[in-house]
């Protein structure tokens, strides 16, 4: 059985992935679209959602350590749209994030409670969180409730600027991810 942490982390991943999915029923024919010029289209969230090409999640986590802690760069702002993800459906690209989240689930759930304290050195953080010393507890949380979250706003603004009924249990995590 998953640890109570473990529990308590699928609980929010789970919350994050209901709510990136509602905002995404019906947005097939808006790939292509932003809420305003200049702003992301549904293809670019969802890509930066992915990281770069060939991103695994769970290989960071597998990094964090109890000591000396591994340097963790995140660079923020960057799509990560490549020719492979331009020809990617809405479908393949939720399946994407699908699979990465079950990764992640699966591998948080393999961790003993102790586990989930151990540390990477994450630059990025220290703006938002007041430390670069991220347990998994905090990665995971963030990469989920905060960025996966916030980004389901940005696409709830695409979804009014197109026409489509808006959700208003989309709340934004102002976390510049």
């Amino acid at each position: 059985m998953p640890s109570k942490k473990a529990q308590e982390l699928r609980g929010r991943i789970d919350a994050a992935w209901e709510n990136l999915s509602r905002q995404l029923q019906g947005m097939d024919a808006y790939m292509e679209r932003s809420d305003a010029p200049g702003e992301w289209t549904t293809r670019e969230v969802l890509s930066h959602l992915l990281f770069e090409p060939g991103f695994d999640p769970t290989e960071i986590l597998g990094k964090f350590a109890e000591r000396d802690y591994p340097l963790v760069e995140i660079t923020p702002g960057d799509t990560y749209l490549d020719d492979q993800r331009r020809q990617m459906t809405l479908a393949q690209l939720k399946a994407a994030l699908d699979a990465q989240r079950r990764r992640v689930l699966a591998c948080i759930d393999g961790l003993e409670e102790q586990e989930f304290d151990r540390k990477a050195r994450i630059p990025l953080f220290k703006q938002f969180m007041g430390t670069d010393e991220i347990t998994i507890s905090m990665y995971v949380g963030a990469l989920f409730d905060y960025h996966w979250n916030d980004h389901a706003g940005q696409l709830a603004k695409i979804r009014r600027a197109v026409g489509l009924a808006s959700d208003p249990g989309v709340k934004s995590s102002g976390v510049p991810i």
